[in-house]
Parts: structure tokens; C-alpha cells; sequence
């Protein structure tokens, strides 16, 4: 079917399909019309809510939920990093190695001076030279710490650092002097710090 559709030279044939209503008001050359919907359209929506119901169906049916989902592949992840941790060293490889001891202070000085102080005494992190570890002073615990972090400050450094300068800036840390008075982040610390301030 072809339609007059008007120009400003005329009228011009085109094969557009109209349903005109009888009776609609026409606006500036523009009526209402009662064309139908278009197959894509029809298809999409119809075909959307055959998706939904399958969707609906196997969500309710089967069990599986983003939930269960997650602890699958927290578990896999787990499984996996669990490989990595066993191939990993439990002690410093580098204790006593002068040139990593070297790197290790040089690591030290540009990112762990500014929560533990040069000396290791402690700002916003901890102290690091005195008897008490909260998380373990072993190096597998200390490893952990600077690798994973851990809560109210450390942030985990293993993705920027690697493993490899992990254990170096540990073995610079043990050469530190150490002091068996408590210090920051220490209970007896804390306690202290309370009292002098009258804190209840």
C-alpha cells in the first residue's frame, strides 16, 4: 500500500502502511493512526517474559543463588591461594644477606617510616621493636601481616611489593634495636596512655 506523503514540491508516492482512525483530529499534517506493532518489538517483549519465567523457574528450582555462587569461588580462590601460601617460604630467605638487608632498609625508609618511624618505635602504626605482637612475631605471622594487612590500619602491601621485598624490608626490620618497654599498640601502652590522660 503507498500513501501521498506532502513536500514542499508536492506530493510524493511512498510505501508506508497507514491505518488512519476515523475521526482523529490531525495536527499540523499529523493524525493519529492505528498501525501495528512491529514483529521485533512483539518478539522481544514475549520472548522476555518466556526469559523471565525460565529464569524464575531455575532460580527457584535448582538452589543456585549469588550467595551459593560466591562461596564457590571464595572457595576455589581459598584452594588456590592455600597452593600458593604451601610453596611459600616459612622463614626469611634473607636474613643476614647484606645486600637485601640493604634494599630492605631502603624499602623501610620510603614506606614504613611514616606509620612505625625510623626507628621502629612507632607513630600511627605500632611499635615494631618492642616484645609485643598482637598478630605473632614469627615470620610466617609478620609475613602475613605485611602481605594480607590487617584491621584499624595495615594495609595489605603483597600486590604493590611481592613477596620477594616483603621478606627483605623483614629483614632489615629485625635489625632494629629493641626495647622490652611497651610500646604503641600495646595493652600495657594503652593502659598507660589512659591513666595519664585520667581516662576512666
Amino acid at each position: 500500500m503507498s500513501t501521498e506523503v506532502p513536500t514542499e514540491e508536492g506530493t510524493l508516492d511512498a510505501p508506508v502502511a497507514e491505518l488512519p482512525i476515523e475521526g482523529a483530529p490531525v495536527r499540523d499534517g499529523i493524525g493519529e493512526e492505528d498501525n501495528p506493532i512491529p514483529l521485533w518489538f512483539n518478539v522481544g517483549f514475549y520472548g522476555l517474559m518466556a526469559w523471565g519465567v525460565v529464569y524464575i523457574i531455575y532460580f527457584m528450582g535448582t538452589g543456585w543463588t549469588q550467595a551459593g555462587r560466591f562461596a564457590v569461588e571464595a572457595a576455589a580462590a581459598e584452594e588456590r591461594y592455600a597452593a600458593i601460601r604451601a610453596e611459600m617460604p616459612t622463614e626469611n630467605p634473607y636474613r643476614g644477606d647484606a645486600a637485601a638487608l640493604a634494599e630492605g632498609k631502603e624499602l623501610w625508609a620510603t614506606i614504613c617510616v611514616a606509620c612505625h618511624l625510623p626507628d621502629g618505635q612507632g607513630l600511627v602504626g605500632p611499635s615494631v621493636i618492642d616484645p609485643y605482637w598482637k598478630y605473632g612475631d614469627s615470620d610466617e605471622a609478620l609475613f602475613e601481616t605485611v602481605n594480607d594487612g590487617r584491621p584499624l590500619g595495615m594495609p595489605p602491601w603483597g600486590p604493590t611489593l611481592g613477596a620477594e621485598k616483603i621478606w627483605k624490608v623483614l629483614a632489615y626490620m629485625e635489625t632494629l634495636p629493641r626495647t622490652d618497654e611497651p610500646g604503641i599498640g600495646s595493652p600495657e601502652y594503652e593502659a598507660a596512655q589512659k591513666a595519664a590522660a585520667g581516662a576512666p
